[in-house]
């Protein structure tokens, strides 16, 4: 069963609808603390980094770090952010495919913080730019993970890592680069519910201990859905880090913030086509995860109607894809009532895009009393500010 937000926060949402346009955003804080220490209980001595993709508001940053949190980053825009929020650079993992030489001359300049080095590339790059690194090597466990294709960054296909056979001599050049191989880093993808996979995982880095010997670090990434217990998949990380002699690191990211938070959204219309629709003011642009991963959020009505219908809720954008969920079973609405689309607090805001000049949601968190302001809604001149008004030359 999907997690039900509690009555007040429900409760407060009606009386946000009043006061900011939608669509917004609108977070629990008692509920992110909640899951936080749900992980942090789970792993007492192990380093825990928050995924910033997920939710990477400021405001949620500092509390983050607050709680002994670091950041974990997969691009320079989110170091930086993450130095914003302050954090300290030996208090951030920067991970990623691609890390190019401007970016690595920028943390040259800004604060280097732990590198995943993800390619031989990727390595020899990092010794020449930034001699000195603090670098882990991920590793690619080559595993059919059980999830969307989207989502899936360990399997052998995927761009991601060195593969098992692969890793020991890459690890071993790093060395003779000169640079801090610190140790190993994996992950196996988002959004992962089945405890056979992580079992999979400890099986496969078992497996290459005999060539890899002791590390400082074993940093075995997120991914955990939101269904599952953390104790229950610790004593096996632990274990395994406790048999490389390493300390154990883990990213949660969606896990702690996703059932925290909901997209807010307007009906403006009832139609049929050969499908029942309500027309909504959010839809793809504001909420991409629908579309981009076939993800399904649970939807709650924030008004009551004796009558009810199955409807399909689309967004105002001119594509078909731009449908948010479909065959729900909710009240028959009035034009400018409300719906919440439960789990959105990952991945959800984070990945707005400027398409078809929509502004950006709003976002705001509830601390059991009064909103706080995490994000203004955007601005339509914002839109075209960074282009040039008249004919510009390069």
């Amino acid at each position: 069963m999907p997690y039900e937000p509690p009555e007040d926060f429900m409760r407060a949402l009606h009386d946000l609808l009043g006061r900011v346009p939608t669509p917004f955003y609108a977070y629990d804080l008692r509920r992110i603390e909640e899951r936080t220490r749900r992980y942090l209980e789970a792993f007492p001595t192990a380093r825990v980094f928050y995924a910033l993709k997920a939710n990477p508001r400021l405001r949620l940053l500092e509390r983050l770090r607050s709680q002994g949190l670091g950041a974990e980053a997969v691009s320079l825009g989110e170091v930086v952010r993450a130095y914003v929020a302050g954090f300290m650079p030996d208090e951030v993992v920067l991970n990623g495919p691609v890390k190019p030489p401007e970016v690595l001359g920028e943390l040259a300049r800004s604060g280097v913080p732990t590198l995943v080095a993800d390619s031989r590339a990727d390595l020899e790059r990092i010794a020449q730019r930034l001699p000195e690194a603090r670098v882990l090597l991920r590793l690619n466990p080559d595993l059919p993970v059980d999830t969307h294709p989207h989502l899936a960054t360990g399997r052998g296909d995927s761009q991601f890592g060195v593969l098992p056979e692969d890793w020991p001599d890459v690890f071993a050049r790093g060395r003779e680069l000169g640079l801090e191989m610190r140790g190993l880093h994996v992950h196996l993808g988002s959004n992962l519910h089945n405890p056979a996979d992580f079992a999979a995982r400890l099986e496969v880095l078992q497996r290459l201990r005999e060539r890899v010997g002791p590390l400082e670090v074993l940093d075995l990434g997120g991914g955990f859905g939101l269904d599952l217990d953390p104790r229950d998949l610790a004593p096996g990380m632990f274990a395994l880090a406790r048999a490389y002699g390493a300390e154990l690191w883990i990213e949660p990211g969606r896990a702690l913030v996703a059932d925290a938070g909901v997209l807010v959204a307007r009906v403006w219309a009832e139609k049929r086509t050969r499908r029942r629709y309500l027309l909504l003011d959010a839809g793809m642009t504001a909420f991409l995860r629908p579309l981009l991963y076939g993800a399904r959020h649970p939807v709650r009505p924030l008004y009551a109607s004796e009558r009810t219908a199955v409807y399909d809720l689309a967004g105002p954008a001119c594509e078909s894809g731009d449908v948010l969920a479909r065959d729900v079973e909710l009240p028959v609405p009035r034009e400018g009532d409300a719906v919440a689309f439960l789990e959105a607090g990952a991945y959800g805001e984070a990945m707005h895009l400027d398409y078809l000049d929509h502004p950006r949601p709003g976002a705001y968190a509830w601390d059991g009393a009064r909103w706080e302001v995490w994000r203004r809604p955007g601005r339509l001149p914002a839109l075209w500010e960074d282009e040039p008004d008249r004919a510009e030359y390069l």
